[in-house]
C-alpha cells in the first residue's frame, strides 16, 4: 500500500482529468489528514491540553487567480520527507471542507501534493456539497 494515497489519487486525476478520478481524490481527501499553516496562537483549556482559540485559523493563498483558498498539504508525512516543512498542523479533511463551507471570506482549498509539483483546488461549492453530504459519523457510544 502507499504512503501517499491522496497524491497518488491527485496524480492520476492531473493526468486523466476524469470526474472518477476527482470523485477518488474528494473521497480520499474528506476522509484522511492534511498539513495545514496553522495561524494565530492555541488556547490551554481547563485541563491543560491545547485548543483552538478565537484567533486560531488556516492560512489562505491567493496562488493563481487571486481567489483566497485553504492552502493544505496532501499526505502530510509524505510531504515533509519529500520538501521539508511547509506547513505546522495537521487537520482533518472533513474539518477543512467545513471551514471553507461556513466561512464567507474563503472560495475553496489549494490542495499540494506529497510526491510532485502539482495541485488540485476544491472550490467552495464542492466543499459545501461534500459538507453536506458527509456520511453519519459512528458516535463511540452507539456501536451498532
Amino acid at each position: 500500500m502507499s504512503d501517499s494515497p491522496l497524491s497518488d489519487a491527485m496524480g492520476e486525476h492531473a493526468a486523466t482529468r476524469s470526474p472518477e478520478s476527482y470523485e477518488r481524490f474528494l473521497a480520499l481527501f474528506r476522509a484522511g489528514t492534511v498539513g495545514i499553516v496553522a495561524i494565530g496562537t492555541p488556547e490551554t483549556d481547563a485541563s491543560g491540553r491545547l485548543v483552538t482559540g478565537s484567533n486560531l485559523g488556516a492560512g489562505r493563498t491567493t496562488y493563481g487567480d487571486g481567489k483566497a483558498r485553504i492552502l493544505t498539504f496532501a499526505d502530510p508525512e509524505t510531504a515533509l520527507r519529500n520538501f521539508g516543512p511547509r506547513f505546522n498542523a495537521g487537520l482533518s479533511g472533513a474539518d477543512v471542507l467545513q471551514m471553507v463551507a461556513t466561512n464567507a471570506d474563503c472560495d475553496g482549498i489549494l490542495v499540494n501534493s506529497a510526491t510532485e509539483e502539482i495541485s488540485l483546488v476544491i472550490s467552495k461549492s464542492t466543499a459545501q456539497s461534500l459538507v453536506e453530504t458527509e456520511p453519519p459519523r459512528r458516535r463511540w457510544w452507539n456501536r451498532r
